[in-house]
């Protein structure tokens, strides 16, 4: 099992295959990295496929703050940010268990 900074430079890494690069974003999501999520969303010299799929993983209530910064930074291309926007209007507060 790959750990999350291994997760994140697979998933930056333009040499790598598609299925690893994918399987390191789903690797990330599914530690909560929501800030190694975002990092792919803003890096430039990522495909923007693996940038809508990091995206996308940000849609759950653990990321939705990251979300929300990223929406509102400006950093991102419109594209992205139209679907931080989508996103953020899919995503609860919270993970709906109770005390």
């Amino acid at each position: 099992m790959s750990t999350p900074e291994e997760n994140l430079e697979i998933a930056l890494d333009d040499a790598r295959e598609s299925e690893s690069r994918e399987q390191a974003i789903d690797g990330l999501q599914t530690a909560n990295e929501c800030d190694m999520l975002a990092e792919i969303v803003r890096a430039d010299g990522v495909e923007s496929r693996y940038r809508e799929l990091a995206m996308t993983k940000l849609g759950h209530p653990q990321c939705k703050a990251t979300l929300e910064t990223l929406h509102e930074s400006g950093e991102i291309p419109d594209s992205l940010r139209d679907q931080a926007e989508e996103l953020l209007g899919n995503t609860p507060d919270d993970s709906g268990a109770g005390p």
